[in-house]
């Protein structure tokens, strides 16, 4: 196994490296970063998600930008706003101590702040394809000067509908430049990409993935994200030698949660990025030495802290890369202990867990939150143990204890008890007591939600026959179904989210096609400030020319699939 240390990189990556605890590459970057930085050309890497791809193609695109020109030269091209994100901050880490300038692209963003940020010159764009047609159209960002076009999990784009948009940008790309493409698997599509706007493409692949402990034991969690912070001091509560890391996706998050625990009574502390690296050390010190329990961090933890006896992790969401959370969950269950690590998703990312169970081989269980119940039975060992220590006989009384016994003097015990029962509760139970999360981890409206079927017009349907097959399947009325979008090879559909599961469960009993087509729901994020709309779970809706909402009509028709 090579070292990054032999690779030829720039100092200052090899400095942010260091710092960040990165030392053996994973396959796809032993393969694809010496080969980009000796003989940049077009290539086609293989590699499955979460492999280290975003180190593979960054640390080359970082030798290959001009730190002098402020122009785009650079264009990383991601299917979800998550994936822009995560590209983004791993490059903001790697390419600290250089003075390239990282933008990232997406919906959910003033547009208006997008376009300033772009002004101000940037020489690295990471962009979700909707938004940055859109900035395309306006004539907000330039391409003229781009060396570099990456398209990460081009085949996940191209499934969800996104080829228009990639033509989009390809169209207003110089015909000198470099295709970085990045896919799991070789589709029609991907072929047909290759042959139109590739030139002498190199085809680099892998296959190894890293391996799991069967010393952690693996749930998930399904929890809505408004009560995630509940949810995860339930947990925190409930087990009174936690001594664990909480992951977040971003940065900011991860402020935001630390911040919270510890007001909340919590010891806690956080690790991310934008840390100097002699703060990153003595937090880390301070953990090892447990002077606080809980560390919140990002993905730069995953690698750069080792701790024997960790008991749990908890990922506050799905990590986008499946590498990541193998790295994550890797902090526990070492030296032989068990350890606990549990994974947090809306109701509508459930399939996310099945994707995350074939690519990291593996399985987890479903657990609920921890009943209030849970959390005092477990807390009651702190309490015993106060109270044992606060009667100690030899302890000395201040001037301020023997002030209280002359008052204590005038109550009745049965009032003291009741004092001394809401003391205790408002000093262990204060912020749980009044939290009402029995429902949390379901629940049901009639609003809209998609599912989606993974057959489409090249399996030989379309809208009518999915309509039919619905209708009797799912038993269905026309008024039921809102939607029915049909693509290359995937079909959404549109129902009531209180008919979800039931449609679910009689789609998968009867299937539409042979070979059981893969079926799940869909997370739906609208971007209201920008004209794109880009889905944190999967596809984003195809929008005009004009940057209206494509409207569609349908007809009723008569049924082809009959009862028998």
């Amino acid at each position: 196994m090579k070292k990054f240390t032999d690779f030829p990189l720039l100092p200052e990556i090899q400095k942010s490296l260091d710092s960040l605890g990165f030392t053996e590459p994973t396959e796809i970057q032993e393969k694809v970063i010496p080969f980009l930085i000796s003989t940049p050309r077009d290539i086609h890497a293989q590699a499955q998600t979460g492999t280290g791809k975003t180190i593979a193609f960054g640390i080359p695109l970082l030798h290959l930008v001009d730190p002098a020109s402020k122009n785009v030269q650079a264009l990383i091209v991601a299917p979800t706003r998550e994936l822009v994100l995560q590209i983004y901050e791993h490059l903001k880490d790697v390419s600290r101590g250089t003075s390239i300038v990282i933008e990232p692209v997406y919906g959910g963003m003033p547009i208006n702040q997008q376009i300033s940020n772009i002004k101000r010159g940037a020489q690295i764009i990471v962009g979700t394809p909707g938004r940055l047609n859109d900035h395309l159209r306006r004539k907000t960002l330039s391409l003229k000067n781009l060396k570099v076009l990456v398209l990460d999990e081009a085949d996940i784009m191209l499934d969800m509908g996104f080829k228009e948009e990639i033509d989009g940008i390809l169209h207003c790309a110089p015909k000198e430049r470099l295709i970085w493409l990045f896919s799991a698997t070789v589709r029609p599509g991907i072929k047909q990409l290759i042959n139109s706007h590739m030139n002498n493409v190199a085809v680099i692949a892998a296959e190894k993935k890293a391996s799991l402990s069967p010393q952690v034991k693996q749930y998930f969690c399904v929890v809505q994200r408004k009560n995630r912070m509940a949810a995860t001091a339930r947990f925190i509560e409930s087990s009174p030698d936690f001594y664990g890391i909480i992951f977040c996706q971003t940065k900011i998050l991860t402020n935001e949660v630390m911040e919270q625990l510890v007001s909340r009574g919590f010891k806690a502390n956080c690790l991310h990025g934008d840390m100097s690296q002699a703060l990153r050390n003595q937090i880390i010190k301070g953990f090892k030495n447990k002077d606080f329990n809980i560390l919140v961090a990002t993905d730069v933890a995953a690698r750069g802290i080792d701790v024997s006896d960790l008991t749990h992790v908890i990922n506050f969401s799905i990590p986008e890369e499946h590498e990541n959370y193998i790295h994550r969950i890797g902090r526990t269950g070492r030296a032989g202990k068990e350890g606990i690590a549990i994974v947090f998703l809306a109701p509508s990312e459930r399939y996310r867990i099945q994707r995350l169970e074939r690519a990291a081989k593996t399985k987890l269980q479903e657990i609920p939150i921890p009943s209030i119940e849970t959390v005092i039975n477990a807390k009651m060992g702190a309490v015993s143990d106060f109270v044992e220590q606060s009667k100690a006989p030899d302890k000395k009384l201040s001037a301020v204890h023997q002030a209280l016994n002359t008052v204590i003097d005038t109550f009745s015990a049965e009032e003291i008890r009741h004092a001394l029962l809401i003391a205790l509760e408002d000093k262990f139970f204060k912020d749980i007591i009044n939290e009402k999360l029995a429902s949390v981890s379901y629940e049901m409206t009639n609003k809209p939600q998609e599912i989606c079927l993974e057959v489409g017009r090249d399996d030989g349907f379309d809208e009518d026959a999915v309509r039919d097959y619905l209708y009797v399947t799912c038993n269905l009325q026309p008024q039921d179904i809102s939607k029915v979008r049909v693509i290359n090879r995937k079909t959404f559909i549109s129902v009531p989210q209180s008919r979800i599961q039931e449609c679910m469960q009689a789609m998968t009993k009867k299937s539409i096609a042979k070979g059981n087509p893969r079926i799940y729901i869909v997370e739906d994020t609208f971007d209201r400030s920008g004209g794109s709309r880009d889905f944190a779970g999967g596809r984003r809706d195809r929008r005009d020319r004009s940057g209206r909402g494509e409207k569609r009509s349908w007809q009723k028709s008569k049924p082809k699939f009959r009862r028998k």
